[in-house]
């Protein structure tokens, strides 16, 4: 006899228990664990370094917070400034005193000189 002729035929019992041997059919097969660690691993890294940037993200802003209302603030004082500025223009009513107010602040406040003046400083500090 050949091979071919010794081989039994299969049957539905031999098949079904062929198929309880196989651990998994191929389009269903599970993910192995080193897999899934490796998986599980760079989730942990994903969020670790999302929660690290959300935390940089949060100190830009508080940053940015206090700079812009230190700026408000500079806004406030100019625009007080400006408006006691514009009073005293307009109860001056003339531009010469409205000139010689402009010059007074800018001596005072600005440290600005009329061309040719001579500026003495105290170095001593008395």
């Amino acid at each position: 006899m050949s091979k071919k002729e010794t081989k039994k035929p299969h049957t539905a019992s031999k098949r079904k228990r062929d198929s309880a041997e196989e651990p998994q059919s191929e389009g269903r097969r599970l993910l192995s664990r080193p897999v899934i660690v490796v998986i599980s691993l760079a989730a942990v890294a994903f969020l670790i370094y999302s929660m690290v940037s959300i935390i940089g993200i949060r100190s830009q802003i508080r940053e940015r917070q206090a700079e812009l209302d230190e700026l408000k603030e500079q806004i406030t004082v100019q625009e007080i400034k400006n408006e006691d500025i514009q009073k005293l223009y307009n109860s001056t009513g003339t531009d010469s005193d409205f000139s010689a107010l402009a010059e007074q602040i800018a001596r005072d406040d600005l440290d600005y000189i009329k061309e040719g003046e001579r500026v003495f400083v105290n170095v001593a500090g008395d």
